[in-house]
């Protein structure tokens, strides 16, 4: 009787857990999706004295195109395309984390002009930009911290009746003047599916349903969660209201 009671408690926990709108996720959430929560770095100084002006750079991928296990054909059979380019993997994620982290109160140094301004200091890769101090950088964009992204995952893995997408990201705020670390988090978001089946049509539809998760609509959704949940870790301005 206990035991139910308890488990009851759980349940009624997690349902008024899901209840409140929430820019990360619960113990409840982590332990059910089996998503175990990153490293995350706050300096004090980011909250005693945060940065006015912010410029997110372009990203770098440490994945190549993404990684496809299990079966490229299911994985092309509904995608419709081969694996992302090592550029537009960089570029799609350090948008969908821009469109997160430009609803915070800093003001933000527009994308485009972030990459004109490398682009004709001849700063266009990851290599040349990292060469160059934060201070150099903070003239050049005007800001007063700086955001480095890579991403550490973006694979989409099949096993017969089950299936898992994950998208990951290692991101550094710095201070442009100091060259101080303000912020800083890695960390991983996965989505698994999995089908149990009791007979041959079952197994059919669980098949298909497996296959489907493997779509890339689903990985724009987990791309867009993690970056939601990793700007959530950004403590705001104290003057914001």
């Amino acid at each position: 009787m206990k035991s139910f009671s308890s488990i009851s408690i759980f349940i009624v926990l997690g349902l008024l857990l899901s209840c409140h709108p929430v820019k990360t996720k619960n113990v409840v959430d982590r332990v059910y999706e089996l998503d175990p929560k990153g490293k995350i770095y706050v300096s004090p100084t980011l909250m005693d004295k945060p940065p006015k002006t912010v410029a997110v750079l372009p990203f770098h991928s440490l994945v190549g195109n993404g990684r496809v296990e299990g079966s490229r054909f299911l994985f092309n059979l509904f995608s419709g395309k081969e694996a992302e380019t090592p550029r537009l993997l960089e570029e799609s994620m350090r948008r969908a984390f821009f469109g997160q982290f430009a609803q915070l109160e800093f003001d933000h140094v527009k994308i485009s002009q972030v990459d004109r301004v490398l682009k004709k200091e001849e700063l266009d890769s990851w290599e040349r930009m990292r060469s160059v101090s934060p201070q150099r950088l903070g003239e050049l964009l005007g800001a007063d911290a700086l955001i480095f992204g890579q991403v550490t995952h973006f694979d989409y893995y099949y096993a017969f009746l089950y299936t898992q997408l994950a998208v990951g990201l290692s991101l550094e705020m710095v201070d442009a003047k100091t060259g101080e670390t303000l912020w800083r988090v890695r960390d991983a978001r996965r989505d698994h599916t999995v089908r149990i089946v009791y007979d041959p049509i079952a197994l059919a539809v669980g098949l298909f349903q497996a296959g489907f998760s493997l779509r890339p609509i689903n990985m724009m959704r987990a791309m867009d969660e993690i970056c939601r949940e990793l700007v959530g870790t950004i403590p705001p301005p104290q003057d914001s209201p």
